[in-house]
C-alpha cells in the first residue's frame, strides 16, 4: 500500500516537474519573441531614423543646388549658362570627368566640350565635392534629446555642354549604424522631342505631294500577324508654315500631322480645318485610345480624312487626332504630347547669330568620341588594287582645293585622322561600297563640308560643320531580309547633322531649256525643256512662231546648270528648283525681319561666289521657274524699290548652298551625280537614304523623272529614318516614302537651353558594407 502510495507521488512529482519545464520553456519563448520583436522594432526604428536623416541630407543639397538659384535669380534669366555659372563661382563645385578615376579620358568620357579633361581636384574622391563643412546633429524639438547625425554629404559633378550631371551621396549615423542616400540629379537645358517626329521643321514646302509617312517597325513585321494593330503612329510637324497642293497632294500618313502658323495652299490662299478635310492630303485610321496604328487581317491599313481634333468640356484638345492645326505652345495644353516651341537648333548659338562659330564648333569637336575606318581602303601611294571595291574618306584641308573631276579612288591621311580621333578639320569626302562600308562608331566631327555616298555598317553620327552634300544612296550594310542588323549580329543605325544646309542629289541642273520665244511662259512644253539625266549632250531644232532655234538639252549641255542671275541672250533663262525654293524661305524670312527690327534674317544664296543675288518671288503662287518672271526679284532691288531701310541687308545672315570657298567645282560635282545615275538600273533604284537627317538651316531635294528626265531613280526616293530641318524643300514628282526609324531618338539629345529645369533621376539607398 505504501509502495503504491509512493509511486503515485512520483508520478505525480514528475508531471509537476514536466509542467514546470514547460511552463519555464514556454516563458523563455515568449521572453525570446519578446526581445526578438523589441530588437526587430529597434532595428526597423533605427532604419527609419537614419533613412529620414539621410533623405534629409540630399533635401540640403538640393536647396543649395536648386532652391537658393531659383530664389536668387529674381527677374534675370533662369538658362543654362547662369546655372553653370552659380556652380561654379557660388557654390564652387568642381568638375570631374574621370568617371573611373583611373587619370585617363576614355572614349565614354566626353565631358563638356571645352577642352579640357576635368579629373578629381584634392579632397573629391568617388563620393565627390564634400558639401559639410561638420556634421550636423538632428534633435528631438521638445525633448532636445539627439535623434540622428547627418555625417556627411557628397555632391559628384559631371558636365555635358547643355547640363550637369549631379550625384549627391548624404550619410547619416544613429547609435552606432550608419546609411546612405543617393540621388542623381541633371540641371540644365530642358529636353526637347525633337526626334519622335517623322518630319520636324519650320518651313515645309513641296515635300507632301505624293509622298507616305509610315512606320518602320510595322513595315519590318508586315508578315507577323500577331504584331498587327501594335505599332506607334507616325508624327510630322511644322513650326511656322506648310505648303500642301490643293489636288495634287495624294499624301499619306499613318498618324498625325501638327501645324502651328499657316497651312498655304500652292495660289497662296490659306488652308480651313474643312479645305484640308476634303483634301487629297489623308490619314490612315489610328486607335484613338493608345495611338496604335489600324491593320486589318491582312495587316493593311484604312485610309480616312484630316480631321482637325475637337475640343472637350473643359476646352482641352482631345488627344489621338490626326489633324491639330494651331497646335497650343504652352506645354499645359498639349494634350497630345509635346511639341518644341522653337526648331532645336543641333549646335550651340551662345551669341546668337545664326551661325556656328568656331568656339561654337569646337564643343562639338571636343565631346567627339568616335572613329571612321574600312576594312580595305587604300591610301595615296599605295598599291591602289582593288580600289573599285574599296571604300574612301579623303580630306581637303582648309583652303585647299579638290582637283579630281570624279571622285577620289583612294585614301589620304584624312583615313588615319578619323580612324584615331574621329575628327576631321577642313572638307571631307566619304564613300562606302558593298564591300567595303564606311564603318562608324558613335560621334565624329566634320569642321567643314562633307560629301557622302554609299553603305554605312555601325552604330554612330557624324556631326559636320558646313554643308552635306549627300550624293548618292546612303543605306545601311545590313545582312540580307534585315533592317538596322548587319550579317554578324551588330546593331546599324545612323544620324547626319549639318550645321550648313544638307543638299541630296543634283541641286544645280534646271528643269530644262525653252525656246525663247516661250521665255515668259510659266510652264513650257515639257518636250522643249526638260534636260536629259542620262545623255551628256542632246540637242533638238525647235520652231516656235516661225523661229527656229537649236536647243541643247543634256546633262553637260551649256545652258542645263543654274546660272544663278537672269543672263542676256539664254535661252528661257530657267533655274533650277533649289532656287525656286530658297526664294520662298527668303520670303519669309524678309516678312520676319520687316516686321522687327530687332530679328536677324537668315537668307539663302545658290552660290557664295554670287553674294549679291539673294532673291526673293513676291508673286501669290507658289513657284517660280525663271528668272525673267515678274515676281522673282533681288532682295536688295525689292528692299530699294519699296522704301525700306537697306540696314536690314546688314544685319542678315547669309547661306549658300555651294561648297564653301568652292572647294570643289561645280563641274566635280556634276560628273559625280552623272556618275551615280549611271549605275541605276534600268529597271529603277530609287534615291535612298538610311538614318537620321538634321540640318541646321535647309534640306533641298530633288529626284528626277524617268518621264520627263529619263533619271533611273524613277521619280521616286526612300527614306528609313526621319527628318528635321528649319527649312525643308523636297521634291519627288513619283512618291516618296518616309518610314519613320524610332531608333533615331537615341540621337543628338538637345535640350534648350534658354531654360533650366531640375530632374531627379536615380534615387537609392546603396547597400550597406558588411
Amino acid at each position: 500500500m505504501n509502495s503504491k502510495k509512493r509511486n503515485e507521488k512520483g508520478m505525480a512529482l514528475i508531471f509537476v516537474m514536466i509542467s514546470i519545464i514547460v511552463i519555464a520553456g514556454a516563458l523563455a519563448l515568449v521572453m525570446t519573441q519578446v526581445q526578438r520583436s523589441k530588437k526587430e522594432t529597434d532595428h526597423a526604428y533605427t532604419q527609419v531614423i537614419l533613412e529620414e536623416a539621410a533623405r534629409a541630407g540630399i533635401d540640403i543639397a538640393i536647396q543649395n543646388l536648386w532652391d537658393e538659384y531659383v530664389q536668387n535669380s529674381g527677374n534675370t534669366t533662369r538658362n543654362w549658362a547662369s546655372y553653370r555659372y552659380y556652380l561654379n563661382n557660388e557654390l564652387k563645385i568642381p568638375k570631374n570627368e574621370d568617371l573611373n578615376f583611373n587619370g585617363t579620358q576614355d572614349p565614354e568620357e566626353t565631358g563638356d566640350g571645352d577642352g579640357t579633361f576635368d579629373t578629381y581636384p584634392e579632397g573629391y574622391d568617388a563620393r565627390g565635392w564634400k558639401m559639410l563643412d561638420a556634421p550636423i546633429e538632428f534633435k528631438d524639438p521638445e525633448t532636445e534629446r539627439p535623434l540622428a547625425t547627418l555625417e556627411n554629404v557628397y555632391i559628384a559633378r559631371y558636365d555635358e555642354w547643355s547640363q550637369s550631371y549631379l550625384t549627391i551621396t548624404s550619410t547619416a549615423s544613429y547609435e552606432g549604424k550608419k546609411k546612405s542616400a543617393v540621388q542623381v540629379l541633371t540641371i540644365g537645358g530642358q529636353n526637347m522631342p525633337h526626334t519622335q517626329f517623322a518630319i520636324l521643321a519650320n518651313n515645309i514646302s513641296c515635300i507632301l505631294c505624293h509622298a507616305e509617312f509610315l512606320s518602320m517597325p510595322m513595315e519590318q513585321t508586315r508578315s507577323d500577324p500577331s504584331l498587327y494593330n501594335n505599332h506607334d503612329r507616325v508624327k510630322i510637324a511644322s513650326l511656322e508654315s506648310m505648303l500642301v497642293r490643293q489636288s495634287e497632294a495624294y499624301s499619306n500618313i499613318a498618324g498625325t500631322v501638327y501645324t502651328r502658323g499657316e497651312v498655304y495652299k500652292q495660289n497662296g490662299g490659306l488652308y480651313s480645318a474643312y479645305d484640308l478635310k476634303n483634301s487629297t492630303f489623308k490619314a490612315y485610321k489610328f486607335s484613338s485610345d493608345n495611338g496604335k496604328i489600324v491593320q486589318n487581317s491582312s495587316g493593311s491599313m484604312t485610309q480616312t480624312s484630316l480631321v482637325n481634333a475637337s475640343k472637350n468640356a473643359s476646352g482641352e484638345l482631345d488627344p489621338f487626332a490626326n489633324l491639330y492645326m494651331d497646335y497650343p505652345s504652352d506645354p499645359a495644353l498639349q494634350t497630345d504630347g509635346a511639341l518644341p516651341n522653337s526648331f532645336p537648333a543641333p549646335y550651340p548659338d551662345d551669341n546668337e547669330n545664326r551661325r556656328v562659330d568656331d568656339n561654337e564648333f569646337e564643343v562639338i569637336v571636343n565631346s567627339a568620341n568616335g572613329r571612321i575606318q574600312f576594312d580595305h581602303a587604300s591610301t595615296e601611294g599605295e598599291d591602289a588594287s582593288g580600289t573599285i571595291t574599296a571604300g574612301v574618306a579623303y580630306g581637303v584641308p582648309k583652303g585647299g582645293l579638290y582637283t579630281g573631276d570624279h571622285m577620289p579612288t583612294s585614301s589620304n591621311t584624312a583615313l588615319n585622322e578619323l580612324a584615331a580621333s574621329g575628327t576631321y578639320e577642313g572638307n571631307l569626302i566619304l564613300m562606302g561600297t558593298d564591300d567595303d562600308p564606311i564603318q562608324i562608331d558613335r560621334t565624329v566631327a566634320v569642321d567643314g563640308d562633307l560629301l557622302i555616298s554609299g553603305p554605312v555598317q555601325g552604330y554612330g553620327q557624324m556631326l559636320v560643320r558646313g554643308n552635306v552634300y549627300v550624293m548618292g544612296d546612303v543605306t545601311y550594310a545590313d545582312a540580307p531580309g534585315e533592317f538596322g542588323v548587319d550579317e554578324n549580329g551588330n546593331e546599324n543605325a545612323f544620324a547626319l547633322v549639318a550645321g550648313g544646309s544638307v543638299l541630296m542629289g543634283d541641286y544645280l541642273t534646271v528643269r530644262g531649256v525653252n525656246h525663247s520665244a516661250k521665255s515668259y511662259d510659266k510652264y513650257p512644253t515639257w518636250s522643249q525643256y526638260s534636260i536629259h539625266a542620262r545623255d551628256k549632250h542632246r540637242s533638238n531644232r525647235i520652231t516656235v512662231n516661225r523661229k527656229t532655234e537649236t536647243l541643247e538639252w543634256g546633262y553637260f549641255d551649256p545652258w542645263s546648270v543654274d546660272s544663278g542671275e537672269k543672263v542676256a541672250g539664254r535661252p528661257g533663262n530657267q533655274f533650277s528648283f533649289t532656287t525656286s525654293e530658297l526664294k520662298l524661305f527668303n520670303n519669309i524670312e524678309l516678312e520676319k525681319a520687316l516686321a522687327n527690327p530687332d530679328y536677324i534674317p537668315r537668307f539663302y544664296g545658290l552660290r557664295e561666289s554670287q553674294p549679291n543675288n539673294i532673291y526673293i518671288y513676291d508673286s501669290g503662287d507658289e513657284h517660280s521657274v525663271h528668272y525673267n518672271e515678274r515676281g522673282v526679284k533681288r532682295l536688295s532691288d525689292y528692299l530699294a524699290q519699296a522704301g525700306y531701310s537697306m540696314d536690314l541687308l546688314d544685319r542678315a545672315v547669309y547661306h549658300y548652298c555651294s561648297p564653301e570657298q568652292n572647294w570643289i567645282s561645280e563641274d566635280t560635282l556634276r560628273n559625280i551625280w552623272y556618275d551615280d545615275e549611271m549605275t541605276r538600273p534600268s529597271s529603277g533604284r530609287p534615291f535612298q537614304f538610311d538614318g537620321l537627317l538634321y540640318s541646321n538651316n535647309s534640306i533641298f531635294n530633288i529626284v528626277r523623272s524617268y518621264t520627263r528626265h529619263y533619271s533611273n531613280t524613277k521619280g521616286k526616293m526612300q527614306i528609313r529614318g526621319g527628318i528635321i530641318a528649319a527649312d525643308l524643300g523636297v521634291f519627288v514628282p513619283e512618291g516618296l516614302k518616309i518610314f519613320y526609324d524610332p531608333r533615331i531618338e537615341r540621337f543628338l539629345q538637345i535640350t534648350d537651353t534658354s531654360v533650366v529645369t531640375l530632374t531627379r533621376r536615380a534615387f537609392y539607398f546603396p547597400k550597406e558594407a558588411a
